[in-house]
């Protein structure tokens, strides 16, 4: 249905023009400004990666050195007996108004305690083995935060890149064609409508003469 060429209208239609203007303006501002953030929190991601890799080269050295000196079968049968839970405090934080699921920094080394062993009776080497990989498991949890965060940020800035690829390339021109067309045709109206006040004009001094 179409809408009626009114001036009303026209001034609504250059109202809701403008208003596409503004937020294809501060959708790319908040696109650019989740850019910069994307591509610094993937250098973060780049050196993290790099710090899991050496906490599990680190590890895997101390494994080696608990098998060489406890034998392959007492580290396995201690390894096949370890129990104990490691937990992780999730919190939510805004990206450009976008939440982020953010797992809360902390250590998940344990003490030989709270893996219900006696270090006197696992022994130091085998304890450095759990350390060192308990360090690495630490950095892997933070890494995957920041694996997290990335993508939440790489996903926002595809919707926010296709809400303004639809203003730019939908919305905006069709109201601009709106406004447009409602324009011809209100001037073309004041011209019927000049032209018939001459013609009116012209007929009065006719009658008067």
């Amino acid at each position: 249905m179409r809408r009626p060429r009114t001036r009303m209208q026209l001034l609504a239609t250059r109202g809701q023009l403008d208003v596409a203007r503004l937020g294809e303006e501060l959708l790319e501002q908040k696109r650019e400004a989740l850019l910069r953030e994307l591509h610094r929190e993937v250098r973060i991601v780049f050196a993290a990666q790099e710090d899991v890799e050496a906490a599990a080269a680190v590890a895997r050295l101390a494994l080696e050195g608990a098998r060489v000196d406890l034998g392959q079968e007492t580290v396995a049968a201690a390894a096949s007996a370890a129990h104990g839970e490691v937990s992780v405090d999730l919190a939510v934080t805004n990206v450009m108004g976008v939440p982020v699921p953010v797992i809360e920094p902390r250590s998940l080394v344990r003490t030989p305690v709270e893996r219900d062993r006696a270090p006197e009776a696992s022994g130091p080497a085998l304890e450095l083995a759990a350390e060192r990989f308990e360090e690495e498991l630490t950095l892997a949890v933070r890494l995957a935060s920041m694996e997290s965060r990335v993508r939440r940020l790489a996903r926002e800035i595809r919707r926010t890149g296709s809400r303004v690829n639809a203003l730019r390339t939908r919305v905006i021109p069709d109201l601009d064609e709106e406004a447009r067309a409602i324009a011809f045709v209100l001037e073309q109206h004041e011209r019927e409508d000049h032209h018939r006040l001459k013609s009116v004009k012209r007929m009065r001094a006719a009658a008067v003469r």
